[in-house]
């Protein structure tokens, strides 16, 4: 089960990575009354409402060896997004976006704006406002949204299955290696990885609980723990 949590864990790694960096970004990009920006906005929420198995097909349509896209990179680079590690990764992005640009937007929105006006004033770049003042300030939700994020990720099953495949070793991930078990017959494996992913899943709930509860909750909680 060693592979199959490695290959999960590294397909979160760069989901987060890339959808925290791509959120900023496109928060920053547009003014919020720009109608570009609400288009882009609506294509990114868009997978929340989609099934996985939808989204999962377009990703064929959109990068298959016969799409614009996919005939790119083989002719370029002899690369399909089928059956790899990439498509895994691209689908497991695609349906935890949504999840982070939101925890990002709500974050960045509620900050109080004398806050950024005086950074502002006081002739802070925008980097730096981000560093100091954005997250500092919304950390809490922005979290939030990353942790929820993760968890989407670490689960994708439907998108994965039909752009990636279930390959052991390359694109197998847990939820694909609890299915193929169970498939199979296996359910020691199966019970196995049951284990691993409710470990996991667990461990996402408590880390968004503690940075939902505010200070004095969470005092108290620990008051009556030590009691």
């Amino acid at each position: 089960m060693i592979t199959p949590l490695k290959l999960s864990l590294s397909i979160v790694f760069l989901s987060l990575t890339f959808n925290l960096l791509f959120s900023i970004i496109l928060y920053f990009s547009f003014n919020n009354k720009n109608n570009l920006k609400k288009i882009i906005e609506f294509i990114v929420t868009l997978p929340i409402f989609l099934p996985p198995s939808v989204i999962g097909y377009m990703l064929i349509i959109f990068l298959g060896k016969n799409s614009f896209i996919g005939k790119i990179f083989y002719n370029l680079f002899s690369f399909r997004f089928i059956f790899s590690f990439e498509g895994a990764a691209i689908a497991a992005i695609i349906v935890s976006l949504p999840i982070i640009y939101q925890g990002v937007k709500v974050g960045f929105d509620t900050i109080d704006k004398a806050y950024i006006e005086t950074a502002q004033c006081l002739g802070v770049s925008k980097l730096n406002m981000i560093k100091y003042v954005y997250l500092p300030l919304s950390y809490r939700k922005v979290f939030s949204g990353v942790i929820l994020g993760i968890g989407r990720a670490f689960g994708e099953f439907g998108a994965t299955i039909l752009i990636a495949g279930n390959i052991p070793g390359r694109t197998q991930t847990l939820p694909l290696a609890l299915y193929s078990a169970i498939e199979s017959g296996n359910y020691s494996s199966a019970n196995e990885v049951l284990i691993i992913l409710l470990f996991f899943s667990g461990l996402f709930l408590i880390l968004y609980i503690l940075l939902t509860k505010k200070r004095a909750e969470l005092s108290s909680l620990f008051n009556i723990i030590q009691l």
